[in-house]
């Protein structure tokens, strides 16, 4: 082992130490922040830099995103309410206070008040997905990407990805409060990568694709319809009900309020984006099947598709083929 790597490993233990310590302190009076320092950030962008073999469902990768990133999505709405908004509601942290104390002194206990919260907020308010670093480098490298354009840009995943491989990056997003938090994650991980970094503030239906930077790879996840309503974007309001997985009912196809989310945005950014993009190269979407049920209508049938975040439990005896509301990768092959 080199001395290099003695003393990542070393680095790396001292960190997990300080970072139990600050977390055996919480008491649950104030909202359970990861709050990544600049340090941690930075050591888990090289680990993500240094796998040569990824495990898409790692979560390497993740404390550089939410160094930049968590304090926003914390005010991201929800199925109607942010997670802030339902923390400050009396109520509703009553409840989950109690299920935190639960999770903390059950047969699942940690010892560790903090993470029961963060466990709690998880389970009982449910939180917002964000694509992991690990998975988004496992598909730039899987379609042998050299710049990559990601028009819904999101929380920095795909952009942290595309710096741990040394990717051109093209981010596109309308929530214009992501601004500071995408230049603290470029700044503090910089020296690490040789990424070249171009980053739209705006609604990427009001990008003139012909004028950006050439890319190979068109790799991003958008918005769940109406259930995710980020700051700054438009209120596409439906009147039928997305299920969980676990529900058996399904979406109609009868004309509703959330086709404006498809016919003014998704369909017509997707269409530009792929116009653009080479002859024999790759479009992907991160969605739901239920969302792709709607774009295969709209638009066209993808070529293929990726099953990397569905994971069959032991013992469990569900068809994963016959479920809903599974995620997948779509990808189109321009021809």
């Amino acid at each position: 082992m080199t001395r290099k790597k003695k003393k990542t490993i070393k680095t790396r233990k001292k960190m997990k130490m300080k970072r139990k310590e600050k977390t055996r302190k919480y008491r649950g009076e104030s909202y359970p922040y990861k709050n990544i320092t600049r340090t941690e950030a930075v050591a888990d962008f090289v680990n993500l830099k240094n796998q040569t073999s990824l495990n898409p469902r790692s979560v390497i990768g993740n404390n550089a995103v939410n160094y930049g990133t968590e304090k926003i999505r914390v005010h991201t709405k929800y199925r109607g309410k942010s997670l802030m908004q339902r923390w400050k509601d009396p109520v509703a942290r009553k409840k989950l206070k109690k299920f935190a104390m639960n999770l903390y002194k059950g047969s699942y206990a940690t010892g560790n008040l903090f993470h029961a919260f963060q466990s709690a907020i998880a389970l009982q308010w449910a939180t917002l997905s964000s694509m992991r670093p690990a998975a988004a480098l496992h598909f730039y490298r899987k379609y042998e990407a050299t710049r990559v354009l990601d028009f819904t840009a999101g929380w920095g995943s795909r952009m942290v990805a595309a710096m741990a491989g040394d990717i051109d990056y093209i981010g596109i997003d309308s929530n214009k409060s992501l601004r500071p938090g995408y230049n603290k994650i470029k700044e503090a991980l910089k020296s690490e990568s040789s990424s070249e970094i171009k980053l739209f503030f705006k609604p990427a239906e009001e990008v003139d694709f012909s004028k950006l930077p050439r890319y190979d790879l068109v790799f991003t996840s958008p918005p769940y319809e109406y259930l995710e309503l980020y700051e700054h974007m438009k209120n596409y309001e439906s009147t039928e009900k997305i299920r969980q997985p676990s529900s058996a009912n399904k979406l109609t196809d009868k004309k509703n309020k959330s086709d404006g989310f498809y016919d003014d945005f998704l369909i017509p950014t997707i269409k530009d984006a792929y116009k653009y993009l080479p002859r024999n190269k790759w479009l992907c979407l991160n969605i739901p099947d239920l969302m792709y049920d709607k774009i295969k209508v709209k638009w066209k049938k993808c070529t293929k598709k990726d099953d990397y975040m569905i994971i069959k439990r032991a013992g469990s005896n569900w068809d994963i083929k016959k479920r809903r509301g599974q995620e997948y990768v779509y990808c189109w092959q321009k021809k």
